[in-house]
């Protein structure tokens, strides 16, 4: 991507669409728009469009009239699904990057479920251990991207770039300088995204289908309302047991035990295979804002040897940003787009 080309961001969950554009250079940054739709259900289906004529309609609709600010571009870096994609990282025996071309597509091999010649595979050495070359190794299926890409281009969009969501996140909230080990929850809607990364570099992902819709329908189905004032319920009390609502806590506590126990066997799975200890766990996505979740997940984590869980802060790696015109609650639902967007400035952040 040429320098001067800049792009925004384009995170496409099940149930939103949000965009993000910076302009700036390395010593300051300009948010220069943001903006989100929500999408009728049933138009994404196993994260593919399944009617390109309204996401056209609503792509071109979020440009024109973001919440904030204006898109002036149409080049854009779009997010690809963590459920569609492979993230590890392999190790590899030293070698010159023109015989790593040849070796990771073997290596992949095993680590891929899919065949080699039907994925669009890209890696990147993040260091070495030994004589061993360290391999971020990144894979989607050729026919979902393919998909996908088309879906983009006939709404009208210059695609630069297609990025793992994990990816995006990692870009947005981790310290550029960081050597820290910390598991990354990203929590949408209909699931969470688990991100390990270990001493500043990405490791491995994986999605549960457990996000803010399963609180949801729990408060729905227990106390009988609709799925409206569930949400309503969700959002205004959190998880903590109020006089309007004396039984909350007790009402989602089966959700919220299947998240931790679902972060605790990533954490488990992450001592068996390294000796480097997750110092935090950082929440992000729009289920990230849950009242009181950090209080619930603290000492679940802390048992599990965890001493810190806290909200991301996804404009920190951003350079000189001024004051962006969004509360800091409702940017953990954009770190996606905010990472995006960030790779889309014009300035190599690669």
């Amino acid at each position: 991507m040429s320098k001067n080309l800049p792009a925004f961001g384009l995170d496409v969950s099940n149930a939103t669409l949000k965009i993000a554009q910076f302009h700036g250079n390395k010593k300051e940054s300009i948010l220069k728009g943001f903006g989100e739709v929500s999408l009728p259900k049933g138009m994404i289906i196993n994260d593919a469009v399944t009617d390109g004529k309204t996401f056209n309609f609503l792509v071109k609709q979020i440009l024109q009239k973001p919440q904030f600010g204006k898109i002036d571009t149409n080049f854009v870096v779009a997010s690809l699904p963590e459920s569609k994609s492979f993230v590890r990282v392999i190790q590899i025996p030293l070698m010159s990057e023109k015989e790593a071309e040849n070796a990771v597509p073997f290596e992949a091999e095993s680590f891929i479920p899919l065949p080699i010649d039907q994925v669009y595979l890209d890696w990147q050495k993040i260091g070495e251990t030994g004589d061993k070359m360290n391999i971020l190794m990144v894979a989607s299926p050729k026919q979902f991207v393919d998909g996908f890409l088309e879906t983009l281009e006939r709404a009208g969009l210059k695609v630069v770039a297609l990025e793992v969501e994990s990816q995006s996140c990692h870009r947005a909230v981790i310290p550029q300088d960081s050597k820290e080990t910390v598991l990354i929850v990203d929590i949408s809607a209909s699931r969470s995204s688990l991100i390990m990364v270990e001493e500043g570099n990405l490791q491995f992902t994986s999605t549960i289908p457990i996000g803010g819709n399963a609180f949801t329908e729990s408060i729905a189905r227990t106390m009988g309302v609709s799925s409206s004032k569930a949400e309503e319920i969700k959002r205004k009390v959190g998880i903590s047991n109020t006089t309007e609502y004396p039984n909350i806590r007790t009402v989602v506590l089966p959700v919220l035990n299947n998240l931790s126990a679902e972060i605790k066997n990533i954490l488990k799975f992450h001592n068996e295979h390294s000796e480097k200890q997750v110092s935090s766990i950082i929440l992000a996505g729009g289920s990230a804002k849950l009242k009181n979740l950090i209080d619930f997940l603290a000492p679940q984590m802390q048992e599990a040897g965890v001493a810190k869980v806290e909200l991301a802060n996804p404009w920190q790696n951003l350079p000189g940003l001024k004051t962006p015109q969004m509360e800091s609650l409702d940017s953990l639902g954009y770190v996606t787009a905010i990472g995006l967007a960030h790779r889309g400035m014009n300035f190599d952040v690669y």
